[in-house]
């Protein structure tokens, strides 16, 4: 394993560091001493951050039965485990060298995959739905990394997936040495994230792990996956929306019992949750 995160090292180039203010949070939570003036503290120091995650945390996503105004409000009310979630989404900007159409793009996939993911989660009962937010989160970091590397390459892949020339995953063996799966699960390797998150970005396509060996793992990569299908029949994170996408069709074996009628319900929510919250999540 580590002979191959140094391969895809060496043929990418340097993988991006955490951004500085979720390394900041990341260590403070592991301290047993640490307040939520502490962690208020290092997330004020990136103001950007600090607005998007208030903004967030006062949108109807979060159902706040009254406003809040600070961050370390936000960490009471909200709890420590959202309130990573939300600081490595706030943060997850920062990582690209420009932010033109195309990382806006990117970016759009993400929050998308994470907010689905955590809705799924919360309606299937499938996974913690704070990890599934992660999982959706950096589901596709590998493609950052792409279009961060060599956006002229990224680009021709995403112009062949529009004109009907192959899946992302056939066209990226042309252009690159390795998946954005294989580069997304170095990313969080190198960040120390959690093993199922590391395969969630490994594996959140395929789906290739033993599901009575790895139910927990199983569940959460199915969750990420469901998400990803609604983004893809609703456009979200992409030129058009994806209407030849059957999602009962793409999703009965894997997801075994769900219903025609549970994903048209889901996908209904999604839509509207992402509709409604969408500005707080993805503006400046």
């Amino acid at each position: 394993m580590q002979s191959e995160f140094q391969s895809v090292i060496n043929a990418v180039g340097d993988l991006p560091p955490m951004p500085m203010v979720a390394t900041k949070v990341v260590q403070l939570m592991q301290d047993p001493n640490k307040t939520a003036k502490d962690l208020a503290d290092a997330i004020s120091k990136d103001a950007a951050v600090s607005a998007r995650i208030l903004k967030i945390a006062n949108s109807s996503f979060y159902s706040m039965q009254r406003q809040v105004k600070t961050i370390e409000h936000a960490i009471v009310i909200l709890g420590e485990k959202t309130l990573k979630s939300l600081v490595l989404a706030s943060s997850l900007k920062g990582i690209n060298k420009t932010f033109g159409l195309m990382e806006k793009m990117l970016w759009e996939d993400s929050i998308g995959a994470a907010i689905g993911s955590r809705l799924v989660a919360q309606r299937f009962k499938s996974s913690d739905p704070e990890e599934a937010f992660l999982g959706g989160l950096f589901r596709h970091i590998g493609m950052l990394v792409m279009n961060n590397t060599d956006p002229d390459n990224f680009l021709q892949i995403i112009q062949g997936v529009y004109n009907g020339e192959g899946t992302f995953e056939e066209l990226e063996k042309k252009f690159f040495p390795y998946s954005h799966a294989l580069i997304g699960e170095a990313v969080l390797q190198k960040w120390n994230f959690a093993e199922n998150l590391t395969q969630v970005a490994r594996h959140h396509e395929d789906l290739d792990v033993p599901r009575k060996e790895q139910p927990d793992l199983y569940r959460l990569l199915v969750t990420v996956h469901i998400a990803d299908k609604l983004c893809r029949s609703l456009g979200i994170g992409q030129r058009e929306p994806d209407e030849s996408l059957d999602l009962y069709e793409c999703l009965k074996d894997k997801a075994p019992g769900i219903k025609p009628e549970h994903l048209d319900k889901i996908l209904e929510e999604f839509r509207i949750i992402f509709e409604r919250d969408r500005d707080a999540f993805l503006e400046n």
